[in-house]
């Protein structure tokens, strides 16, 4: 492995194939702590389907399966016996979610009788001691069943069963439970939590993954001969032949699933565009892309020799020789130039008082974009002046869009005010309307385009809050993160929209009114798919956390459109703070990605929770880049143990998404027409009839960072 920190000079050094090993094993152990810490793989579904009938209620969650289609939850009395009565204590938050559920009856656990369908009503039980009350026919049964009919969460405090011969005897309590999942807040009741993974357990789901991987495989992957499969089957079959299983043979089992998984045909390229950085020192979503937060070291790479013992990373920064950040690249579609941002590291600047005062800020400070080469060579800066340029993307009609704090304190954004920043390069930014002051001006940063020579700048976006992470979608428009903050907290309101390139055609995807998660960053189209990746991330923390899949046709709001693919990470801040995290997705298909992976805690000593993420920008300095399936395991490809590895990206050409033609009029006039279609859309509690006059609100741009100055 070729260790190179090129930005810090031509430095290297190299380990050999031993110490390779030895990392990726590592890093599958770490894994497997997350898992078992977490709950994932530690805890059986009836350890927590025993809080369902414990005689606990306290308007917690007595369990709580993962999101899925038709979630359960069942108590078995032992004997088939007459039920009068199921009285079923919901959880106080998030009550909503059993508003559908369903009793059903069975004396032998297959087949079933659907009792009751709850009418929609929202109902309690703790907080109101209003419980709901299901009363039955004293039909005789063994098993009683909650479930929800569609697609959601499953959690409810108490559930309890009584028969007509005693009123007040509950038949369900400590009796057998079990439930059709787990989740991240699933816990044991009543048992104690093993202390240690359970290797033979985990091996074998191992090798059954393997089987799975063995016949999707089978005569489709190219890197795989007939010897090759032969000789993998017999180790294969051997692993299953083995009486014991231990830690050394879940290593053995991880090996072989390691080279099917890199086998996969979607792996069609030879290298991976990489980049090394140290993570900003001020942790929160908007901070970590301002110059005088970021810290020095890293560079940007082509990873080589991914699927073997000895890959290499080869630097194309090395022209960089100032100590700098380097931040979130871009790769052409004929994958020959490489779109990054750069600023350079100013010590002193992170504690100067007074940030507000341009002059107080050196030009090379703030994050800039740049071009070169896929070698390196042909290194050239697109953009200058006192704001932060970054997140360039190349637009399939040639152009790029970027993120820029350039929106500034103009009332109207567009091209004219995007010019004035080419002639002033020290013009006042519009900020937050939350936090900051001089000594932490929070610049609220816009969508913009340019031509590929830097020139022909505009701003596309007059919006005056945040705007996050801009990929181009497959039908050629513009996938974005924005704050919406007005009339609303400030806390979890950062959603999902699109727009032409053009700034023309804003419209919601997803998460207007929904709480969770927080943030939705990072999205990208799935290729031959509408479905979006994204990262649900915090607001008070770097750019990580749980990657989730979006299905925009299931609708714009709540739990139904996502799936969490990684259980295991709980959706930081909004669930809590996770012990280890993924970030800077990249879709290869619905199930495989390349992707950003790290321990946040569970091997690091010290603060737990936000204390601890809070610390995160000292701690994540092991990012590294991994496969991941999601139906499967996580497989790393690189990390270097010093220096967090981010931002994968295939290197290949691809084919453009369709240029989509420019409907706004640049040239006319600086005016245009809104038109509501209906104002009643999104005000469910408003009748029709009941809005008798309209007023309009305009919001200025935030000429002060000081909260309420």
């Amino acid at each position: 492995m070729l260790l190179a920190l090129c930005a810090l000079g031509a430095r290297a050094s190299s380990s050999d194939a031993k110490s390779w090993r030895q990392l990726i094993e590592a890093d599958w152990l770490a894994y497997e702590e997350t898992l078992m810490a977490t709950n994932h793989m530690a805890l059986l579904p009836s350890e927590d389907a025993a809080g369902g009938c414990d005689g606990v209620k306290d308007g917690g969650p007595g369990f709580h399966t993962e999101k899925q289609s038709q979630p359960w939850w069942q108590v078995d009395l032992g004997t088939s016996q007459p039920v009068a009565r199921v009285v079923i204590w919901n959880r106080t938050e998030c009550a909503e979610r059993a508003s559908r559920l369903q009793v059903s009856l069975s004396d032998d656990a297959r087949r079933w009788t659907t009792v009751y369908r709850h009418d929609g009503t929202i109902f309690y039980g703790f907080s109101d001691n209003k419980p709901l009350t299901v009363k039955l026919t004293n039909q005789p049964t063994r098993f009683v069943r909650i479930q929800l009919p569609g697609n959601d969460y499953l959690h409810l405090d108490e559930v309890e069963v009584f028969g007509p011969a005693d009123a007040a005897k509950n038949l369900a309590l400590h009796r057998p439970a079990n439930q059709s999942s787990l989740s991240i807040w699933s816990k044991s009741h009543g048992g104690e939590m093993p202390v240690a993974v359970d290797w033979a357990r985990r091996t074998k789901d191992v090798l059954a993954f393997c089987d799975r991987l063995f016949s999707e495989l089978s005569g489709q992957s190219p890197a795989l001969s007939p010897p090759d499969q032969s000789a993998l089957r017999n180790r294969l079959a051997t692993l299953h032949a083995r009486s014991r299983y231990g830690q050394s043979q879940y290593l053995e089992a991880r090996w072989l699933q390691r080279q099917l998984a890199l086998a996969n045909p979607l792996l069609d390229f030879d290298a991976i565009l990489v980049t090394k950085r140290v993570p900003g020192s001020f942790n929160h979503m908007s901070d970590q892309y301002y110059g005088w937060w970021s810290r020095p070291g890293g560079g940007i790479y082509l990873l080589k020799g991914f699927k073997t013992e000895e890959p290499v990373l080869e630097c194309l920064t090395g022209a960089f020789h100032d100590p700098g950040s380097f931040l979130r690249p871009a790769l052409s579609y004929d994958a020959k130039k490489v779109l990054f941002a750069w600023c350079k590291h100013y010590p002193h600047l992170a504690a100067e008082t007074n940030k507000l005062d341009k002059a107080n800020v050196p030009e090379d400070a703030f994050y800039h974009l740049f071009e070169m080469n896929i070698d390196g060579t042909g290194l050239h800066k697109l953009s200058h002046g006192k704001y932060d340029d970054f997140d360039g993307r190349y637009l399939p009609d040639g152009r790029i869009v970027f993120l820029s704090t350039r929106r500034g304190q103009f009332i109207q954004a567009g091209r004219e005010s995007a010019s004035q920043t080419l002639a002033h390069a020290e013009l006042p930014d519009c900020y937050v309307r939350c936090g900051g002051g001089p000594e932490r001006p929070v610049a609220v940063y816009t969508l913009h385009t340019m031509l590929r020579d830097g020139t022909g700048l505009c701003a596309i976006s007059p919006f005056e809050m945040f705007e996050w992470e801009p990929s181009v979608a497959n039908d050629g428009g513009i996938l974005y993160a924005r704050w919406d903050y007005i009339d609303r907290d400030n806390l979890p309101f950062m959603s999902l929209w699109t727009t032409r390139p053009d700034g023309t055609g804003t419209r919601l995807i997803y998460k207007n009114f929904t709480r969770i998660p927080h943030c939705v960053f990072e999205p990208r189209s799935i290729p031959n798919s509408d479905k979006i990746i994204f990262t649900a991330s915090g607001h008070h923390s770097q750019t990580m956390g749980s990657l989730v899949r979006l299905d925009p046709s299931a609708g714009t709001e709540g739990a139904g459109p996502i799936t969490r693919l990684t259980p295991e990470v709980c959706f930081p801040e909004a669930e809590g703070w996770p012990l280890s995290t993924y970030a800077t997705p990249w879709p290869l298909s619905e199930r495989c990605y390349l992707v950003s992976w790290g321990m946040t805690g569970a091997k690091h000593p010290g603060p737990d929770g936000w204390q601890r993420w809070h610390a995160l920008p000292d701690r994540i300095k092991e990012m590294g880049v991994c496969w991941f399936d999601a139906d499967g395991q996580l497989e790393p490809l690189y990390r270097d143990p010093e220096m967090s590895t981010m931002y994968p990206i295939p290197v290949r050409p691809q084919t453009p998404p369709p240029v989509l033609a420019t409907q706004a009029k640049l040239d006319g006039p600086q005016e245009g027409r809104f038109l509501l279609a209906d104002v009643y859309r999104g005000l469910g509690q408003v009748k029709r009839g009941d809005i008798k006059r309209l007023r309009i609100v305009a919001v200025p741009p935030k000429t002060h960072p000081t909260m309420n100055y």
